[in-house]
């Protein structure tokens, strides 16, 4: 009985974990949505519970906005480096070649 009772607290804990989990992403992602990264952080000491939260979403939306960022930049290199290989590869071609890619794609 007791083995029963330990295993679904625990199957209730995860679920609750895993559910505030999708709260609080949901909360990032919504205020990221609508302030963007002039996010505010509001805090009251009269509430320090709401405060708590407000500080955790504002990281949240922070920690957001710089995986945006960084992904960004690093899908600029890709970019880059992308036409680069394309064109060190047209290079290795015969002029034929560099002359039917020319005539179809940079007309």
């Amino acid at each position: 009985m007791v083995a029963v009772l330990n295993t679904l607290f625990a199957a209730t804990l995860k679920l609750l974990l895993v559910a505030g989990g999708l709260l609080y992403a949901g909360l990032v992602l919504m205020s990221y949505r609508t302030d963007g990264l002039r996010s505010p952080l509001r805090l009251e000491l009269a509430d320090p519970a709401r405060s708590v939260q407000r500080l955790m979403v504002w990281l949240g939306v922070k920690a957001v906005a710089a995986s945006v960022g960084a992904s960004k930049a690093f899908l600029y290199v890709l970019s880059e480096t992308s036409a680069e290989v394309g064109v060190w590869f047209l290079r290795r071609r015969s002029a034929e070649v560099q002359a039917a890619f020319r005539s179809r794609f940079l007309v």
